[in-house]
């Protein structure tokens, strides 16, 4: 059954990575955390698989004094929901990255030939990326944060340094988040300013920022 984990624990990996890796920018090194943790459960679930003495010699040296301390953890509902979650979010967030293509940003700027693009997630909501990283930060905290998640149940949280790493990484996504969605007004006045009556149309069928029949 642990081993039914690997897949998902990756395919939420992999949506973080892509999440946090818009194009024309390099990874944030939120991306080398979120990787740092899901290998080591990975790593975990290895290891309590097979034989340790199978392992290359410095792994074995590597993992013998911690992992008597780490304990497995069954799949779970939350974690199910988390990683469907998350997994969702990486997938919205991409199709952003595709359909605006070179102009994607994160800054309110203008590029050269600018279009206002009303396809894809944006025939859906005005501001689906940020719908996606609200959708994965809910995820995220859904797949590690619950009571029985690997992070709190596993006994990780008391190795050093672990504990602040991991709270500084969820303080940076909370700010992220929140940034984002203050930022939802002012990104409107900036492409009405640009687009006009263009804007005006899209916005007239398009009605919604975030959740479609809600806000």
């Amino acid at each position: 059954m642990d081993s039914i984990k690997i897949p998902l624990i990756i395919s939420s990996a992999v949506a973080v990575h892509v999440a946090l890796s818009p194009p024309h920018a390099p990874p944030k090194n939120e991306v080398i955390v979120y990787w740092g943790v899901s290998l080591a459960e990975i790593a975990l679930i290895v290891t309590r698989i097979t034989d340790p003495k199978t392992l290359p010699s410095v792994i074995q040296n590597t993992i013998s004094p911690v992992l008597p301390r780490i304990q497995d953890v069954p799949i779970t509902r939350p974690f199910i929901i988390g990683s469907a979650l998350v997994a969702t979010a990486g997938y919205l967030r991409w199709s952003c990255f595709r359909t605006l293509g070179r102009f994607f940003t994160f800054e309110l700027t203008t590029r050269k030939g600018h279009q206002l693009v009303t396809t894809g997630p944006y025939s859906i909501v005005r501001h689906p990326s940020y719908s996606a990283a609200v959708l994965q930060y809910i995820g995220v905290v859904i797949l590690h944060g619950s009571a029985t998640s690997w992070i709190r149940q596993s006994g990780v949280l008391d190795l050093p340094g672990v504990k602040l790493v991991l709270l500084g990484w969820l303080l940076e996504r909370t700010i992220t988040v929140t940034s984002l969605l203050r930022r939802i007004n002012q990104e409107d006045e900036v492409v009405k300013s640009m687009f006009g009556d263009e804007w005006q149309r899209w916005a007239k069928v398009v009605r919604y920022r975030l959740i479609p029949g809600i806000y």
